[in-house]
């Protein structure tokens, strides 16, 4: 396994397709320029947003720098144009994008560089999106299942934030929240904590141990409440830039 947190995804991509909640078609929405023409989606990972993307831009390039993740999109999203790549080399002309968009991967760039990049593929008015999808907050998450989940993100790249060099050339970024909730059983809730790339990388004994505890905390709860499922806050925090002329 690789000891790169955000490059472990890839070693079972279909657990993480089926567990991680996509990103809500409202984000593509707000983030996609009307009457797109070629959309790049950098970390596209399992496709989530490649997905939406799809049905709404003329050409869609799908960009990961995980072979794996690649094998994987090429084979489920035939009609995308799939690269091996990285935030900081797109495979993408010089001005030659309507929208540069990432959903749930922005805390794994460079900023600087990744935004640098994403002005050089842009036309001017273009759209650098960013979005993040995760659960909301809760007193139904353990301290220790936090804590475990955040060690893999670095403190000088934080998750929920667009924070851009002031010399590149973009317009004010745009906030928007999107908070809804979903119901889920406790084992459908350890399945989405299990995609997470801390939680991934810990040895099988030390995850087994920790969803346990996650799992029986979840199962009181449950109980408690008297349904087989319990009400999961989910947030979409979505940013916007505009490529200035």
């Amino acid at each position: 396994m690789t000891a790169q947190p955000g490059l472990v995804f890839g070693v079972d991509p279909a657990h993480y397709d089926q567990h991680r909640p996509a990103v809500p078609e409202l984000a593509a929405e707000w983030l996609l320029p009307q009457d797109s023409n070629v959309v790049v989606d950098v970390g596209a990972g399992t496709g989530h947003l490649t997905r939406i993307l799809l049905g709404r831009a003329t050409k869609v390039i799908a960009v990961d720098p995980d072979e794996q993740m690649c094998a994987w999109l090429r084979e489920r999203f035939p009609d995308a144009t799939v690269h091996l790549g990285s935030s900081e080399h797109l495979p993408v002309s010089t001005a030659a994008a309507d929208a540069v968009l990432t959903s749930n991967a922005w805390h794994w760039f460079d900023p600087a560089k990744a935004g640098a990049e994403a002005a050089r593929c842009l036309k001017p008015g273009g759209v650098l999106g960013v979005s993040w999808h995760d659960r909301g907050h809760s007193d139904m998450w353990l301290d220790e299942v936090q804590d475990v989940i955040l060690s893999a993100h670095n403190p000088s790249r934080p998750i929920h934030q667009l924070k851009l060099p002031e010399d590149l050339p973009f317009s004010p970024v745009e906030k928007h929240v999107i908070g809804y909730e979903r119901e889920m059983t406790p084992q459908e809730i350890c399945a989405m904590h299990s995609t997470y790339s801390a939680i991934i990388s810990l040895g099988d004994d030390d995850r087994a141990a920790l969803l346990g505890k996650l799992y029986d905390h979840l199962t009181g709860l449950a109980e408690d409440r008297g349904t087989p499922t319990l009400g999961v806050p989910f947030v979409a925090t979505l940013y916007r830039t505009h490529r200035l002329s």
